[in-house]
């Protein structure tokens, strides 16, 4: 009977390490969601709010100045792009909401401004401008979803 006992405990350790090496060790969601931030979220967030209140600023300036506000907004959009898909389902609607509006949008600006067609560049910087308020709901329910419950 010992030895039925030993070989039922070997066993049952194997199927549970076993089981742990298939399922990983898994995270939860505010863990994934740390991570994803302190991976590169936090600073592509910086960079995307800070290139696009320069996109905003330069508005109020003559039209030359649209162009190279408007590509780096550009340069940190395909950056952010890279990173992993967010992870908090509450924020990923907003963050890629604030992603496609910026590319749009830089896109139409550095288009306008290229070719001296104000309207065209003014509309790319709107969309930038609603860019930014998507934006800011993203790190504000990123925000909520780091914090301890």
């Amino acid at each position: 009977m010992r030895i039925r006992v030993r070989l039922l405990t070997v066993a049952t350790a194997t199927a549970t390490a076993t089981a742990l090496l298939l399922t990983g060790c898994s995270s939860t969601p505010a863990e994934e969601l740390e991570d994803w931030w302190s991976s590169g979220g936090d600073s592509s967030v910086k960079a995307l709010s800070d290139t696009s209140g320069r996109v905003n600023e330069v508005s109020m300036r003559p039209m030359d100045d649209w162009t190279p506000a408007c590509q780096e907004l550009l340069s940190q959009v395909a950056k952010a792009k890279k990173l992993d898909t967010i992870p908090s389902e509450n924020a990923r609607g907003f963050w890629t909401e604030s992603l496609t509006l910026f590319e749009h949008g830089g896109n139409e600006c550095v288009a306008g401004a290229g070719e001296k067609d104000r309207p065209r560049a003014s509309t790319g910087i709107r969309e930038v401008q609603k860019g930014v308020g998507r934006l800011a709901s993203a790190v504000s329910l990123i925000r909520g979803d780091l914090e301890p419950k």
